[in-house]
């Protein structure tokens, strides 16, 4: 099955970036109000270059001149954080999902469980988005300081709902090493998504997960709670990491 994807650049104040289905088509507005709109629309454009799926871009020529001056000679997989990259990033999943990547010592995607697992998710939560088949072949990550609970508890309804005040069934929320995972070139930007394909080996990128118990906190809690006593918890235990 081809995929496409389109972006647009927008002078929008409201977002950095916002990603639609229009048209019928997975569309990534990006705004150049984003101090670095730039990396996201130079990683998009050299990331799919890479693969069989389209890039329609739906941006102007000076545009595109003034993202590659400014990102230089940066590439999508550089093995070098960049300035507003965390050291830590994280991914947030179920706790019975939890269970089964502490047990197997691997984060991995979406895909890699389906094949496992005939019996898992009929599709993962981001279809409800809109998301193309290709982005299930990868483990999505989130900066330090992002609320990705919010995906965990849309998981457990089966929809998408974004208020971080929602009650929710606390799951797990893993620290990983972001430097070691970018010197090794697993570290990949698509424009929208810091992701590793396939899996992620605890063993070697895992500093730290935070769970309720682990926490000190009510399994039944909001997406804002946990999200805040676990990076908390997570400072107080690796103060290296504190800014």
């Amino acid at each position: 099955m081809k995929f496409e994807i389109c972006c647009k650049i927008t002078d929008a104040k409201e977002y950095n970036q916002f990603c639609c289905f229009e048209n019928s088509i997975y569309t990534l507005r990006i705004s150049k109000n984003f101090k670095y709109w730039y990396y996201d629309l130079c990683d998009l454009i050299d990331f799919y270059a890479d693969t069989n799926i389209s890039l329609k871009l739906d941006v102007c020529e000076k545009d595109i001149k003034l993202a590659r001056k400014l990102y230089g000679s940066h590439k999508y997989n550089e093995p070098v954080l960049r300035e507003y990259e965390s050291k830590v990033m994280t991914h947030s999943t179920t706790f019975d999902n939890s269970l089964k990547i502490i047990k197997e010592n691997a984060i991995k995607s979406w895909n890699i469980l389906n094949e496992e697992n005939k019996d898992w998710e009929k599709c993962p939560i981001g279809s409800l988005l809109g998301d193309i088949e290709d982005f299930s072949n990868y483990v999505m990550l989130s900066l330090f300081a992002q609320n990705n609970e919010i995906i965990t508890a849309s998981r457990q309804k089966n929809k998408i709902d974004i208020d971080v005040n929602q009650k929710y069934t606390a799951g797990a929320r893993f620290y990983l090493d972001a430097e070691k995972l970018a010197k090794d070139r697993l570290l990949l930007r698509d424009g929208e998504h810091i992701k590793v394909k396939n899996s992620i080996f605890l063993d070697k990128y895992l500093i730290w997960y935070a769970t309720a118990e682990r926490v000190g906190t009510e399994k039944i809690t909001t997406p804002k709670m946990f999200f805040e006593n676990s990076n908390k918890a997570f400072l107080n235990l690796f103060s290296e990491y504190k800014k």
